[in-house]
């Protein structure tokens, strides 16, 4: 019973990491420069006006997004395998 809390906690949560790390940039530069700085404000989960800013390379939002999509692929997987 706590498994399947806890599951569906980390489900959400990666849920909604993946639509604000899914969210287009704003300028299609940061496809050409891997190394171009990109600062994103992002909603805190739980509060309306709490925000976090982030700051990073393309390339590391390129990762953060690939890691957050392999979680939920493995999260659904094990769900699935589970027979739940």
């Amino acid at each position: 019973m706590i498994g399947r809390k806890l599951l569906g906690a980390c489900a959400i949560a990666l849920v909604a990491a993946s639509a604000v790390l899914a969210q287009p940039s704003t300028s299609g530069e940061s496809k050409s420069d891997p190394n171009k700085q990109i600062c994103r404000t992002q909603m805190d989960i739980g509060s309306r006006l709490a925000r976090t800013r982030s700051c990073h390379t393309a390339g590391e939002w390129a990762e953060l997004r690939r890691q957050a999509r392999q979680n939920i692929d493995r999260i659904q997987t094990m769900k699935a395998a589970n027979g739940n």
